[in-house]
């Protein structure tokens, strides 16, 4: 019998015109968007390089426009059709992420990144929150205009989204250490709604285009999740909102027992040197409210007992390809092969369930 599970990281594909369509009339002329240039097909977003979409032939040599769905899957924009697929795979619920929108972070001018961030949470809430409370949405949130950011917050909450995303990378000399940050922090413990973090967002992911290019950003784009984690835990956020959680999104695993055992050693052996004095160690605070997604990697997995069952949420990253939709019961046989079957539903199901509301029926 296929034991149902929660993915804690998976994406909706917008449509590629959400902000054509969504935006106010005096910000039409500048919504992201999809243009033709120079016969190629690109996603324009101001104050940024356009990105390639592909240059779709249908066969004669003639160009089309690229399809609402961007090549992925239907049940990345249509509720019904995700949800079959999610039960062909063998999973219950899902936390869902942008795959377009992730570039909203960076947009420049205040008013057109608000407006855009808020024409994506609308239209999450009212395609997949109220589809079915097998979906919970992560709205976006910048965070460069503290009291836009807590109202955001206030107003998502009330369309039905059940977690906000921040920016993996904080605005330039805004860390997230600083205490400017205390009433984002003090607006998502009181709704009861996860932080989280997603690696590739706000900065650029593509920090070498020579020569191995493609592995050594990827390692690079996870390496921000060790560091905001580190930010929050070492920085005493998390002791001064005991009841909040924060999730490093779709950075693995394998790295969080390390992360652990460092900051320990320098809150220890460096103790003269350590401000603020936290009452216990930073991987007490890890354990106790932090979270890292993986999907594939065994690592984390075999590494539970140092790090503790409750930071790992298991993610199948549904749509994207990397992903692990259609084979999931397969690959979780693979990575929890030997592991006690109660972690194994800690890990796969009910911490997100609880982080989330992501409860199936009967449970």
């Amino acid at each position: 019998m296929t034991q149902l599970v929660n993915s804690a990281d998976s994406h909706v594909v917008e449509p590629l015109d959400l902000w054509v369509q969504r935006l106010p009339p005096a910000l039409k002329d500048r919504a992201p968007r999809i243009e033709e240039i120079d016969g190629v097909w690109r996603f324009v977003v101001e104050g940024m390089p356009p990105r390639r979409m592909g240059m779709p032939s249908d066969g004669d040599g003639e160009r089309e426009e690229p399809s609402s769905s961007s090549g992925f899957r239907p049940g990345g924009s249509d509720p019904d059709l995700r949800a079959k697929d999610l039960d062909e795979d063998g999973v219950w619920g899902e936390v869902l992420y942008p795959t377009i929108a992730l570039f909203g972070f960076m947009i420049p001018d205040p008013e057109l990144r608000w407006a855009s961030a808020r024409a994506y949470n609308d239209w999450l809430a009212e395609t997949f929150a109220a589809a079915s409370r097998r979906f919970a949405g992560a709205a976006m949130i910048p965070v460069q205009e503290i009291d836009e950011a807590v109202a955001e917050i206030e107003r998502v909450s009330a369309l039905g989204l059940r977690s906000i995303m921040l920016p993996m990378q904080a605005p330039a000399d805004l860390p997230y250490n600083l205490d400017r940050y205390d009433p984002v922090w003090a607006a998502a413990q009181a709704h009861g709604m996860p932080v989280s973090f997603h690696v590739g967002t706000g900065s650029s992911p593509w920090t070498e285009r020579g020569p191995g290019g493609a592995v050594i950003n990827y390692v690079e784009v996870g390496l921000g999740a060790q560091r905001t984690l580190g930010y929050l835990a070492a920085s005493g956020v998390l002791e001064r909102f005991p009841e909040l959680h924060v999730v490093m999104v779709e950075c693995g695993a394998g790295w969080l027992a390390w992360l652990l055992e460092r900051m320990d050693e320098a809150f220890e052996e460096h103790a003269s040197w350590v401000k603020p004095k936290l009452a216990a160690p930073p991987s007490f605070y890890v354990r106790r409210q932090g979270h890292v997604t993986f999907g594939n990697d065994a690592a984390g997995v075999v590494n539970r007992g140092f790090t503790g069952i409750e930071p790992l949420l298991w993610a199948s990253d549904y749509p994207h390809p990397e992903g692990t939709w259609p084979h999931t019961q397969e690959t979780l046989r693979r990575i929890f092969d030997g592991v006690d079957p109660d972690e194994r539903r800690l890990v796969t199901y009910e911490t997100t369930a609880r982080l989330y509301g992501l409860q199936a029926s009967g449970d």
